[in-house]
């Protein structure tokens, strides 16, 4: 029985390593799951494959002491995830104004700030 959503396990584990000052180990992030928390087999398959999405890091510092940390931001992740999701439309037009017109005033602001900023760089 499925006791998270597709996805759900890699964005929990994305979040609690973003809380950590420094790498913590397999058994170190188990440890900060609520309930239900995930075995320990399932944690290391969703921590593989978040390494393979080049998203975390594996330190190791020895064959038996393995730690993970976060690679990018919480913004940068979701920048790459807007940017493969628009490099997938089969309309990037069409997306990108189905995108855009579900921005608030404030976040076409923050945009219009951005463009500015990057024409008076050039």
């Amino acid at each position: 029985m499925r006791t998270r959503e597709w996805g759900g396990l890699e964005r929990e584990v994305l979040r609690l390593l973003r809380e950590q000052a420094k790498p913590v180990s397999a058994r170190q992030l188990q440890d900060l799951f609520a309930e239900p928390v995930p075995a320990y087999t399932t944690l290391m398959t969703a921590l593989t494959r978040l390494e393979r999405k080049s998203v975390i890091a594996r330190v190791e510092e020895s064959p038996r002491k393995v730690r993970f940390s976060i690679r990018r931001s919480d913004g940068q992740d979701a920048g790459i995830s807007m940017m493969s999701a628009l490099d997938e439309a089969g309309d990037r037009q069409a997306a990108l104004l189905a995108f855009a017109g579900n921005l608030d005033d404030d976040d076409v602001a923050l945009l219009r700030a951005a463009f500015a900023g990057q024409r008076k760089k050039r």
